[in-house]
């Protein structure tokens, strides 16, 4: 009648099979998709496909850059459809000299969210309190606000 499964057979796809089919799309992608680092902050998108072009077909190319001031971050991801094209490209672009820095070209690794650990140190924080007690003396003067001096 039905068969009951475990979760990391229904997971795999298959019974039998080893690993998932995600997991080996995902290492797949990883070795066709290149990590390319300290490039120029004047590099775009279409630059970064224009340099890695001669070396075979891409599928993607984008430059990182911050939410907020929308200012490259000066590195970015290229991805090729071939895995032999994307080691040439990795073996002869690594260390080239563009506008005064040298790329690093390497294999991109999935991207791992942080989370809070507690044996990785935490940035130190600074207490604000309400009150002006930290900031006057004996003679009640006060100095600068609650938040510092400015």
């Amino acid at each position: 009648m039905f068969e009951f499964s475990s979760p990391s057979s229904v997971l795999a796809g298959h019974k039998g099979t080893k690993g998932s089919r995600m997991e080996n799309e995902t290492q797949a992608a990883s070795q066709t998709k290149l990590y390319v680092g300290s490039l120029p902050y004047s590099y775009t998108a279409e630059n970064l496909e224009e340099m890695f072009k001669p070396y075979g077909r891409i599928t993607s190319a984008a430059i990182v850059s911050d939410q907020v001031t929308r200012r490259s971050k000066g590195f970015g991801f290229v991805e090729f459809e071939s895995q032999d094209a994307a080691k040439k490209a990795m073996t002869e672009l690594n260390g080239k000299e563009i506008e005064g820095r040298n790329l690093s070209v390497r294999e991109a690794r999935p991207h791992v969210e942080r989370t809070f650990s507690p044996e990785r140190p935490q940035r130190e924080r600074y207490i604000h309190s309400n009150d002006n007690a930290d900031f006057t003396d004996t003679s009640g003067r006060t100095y600068g606000n609650r938040r510092g001096w400015w």
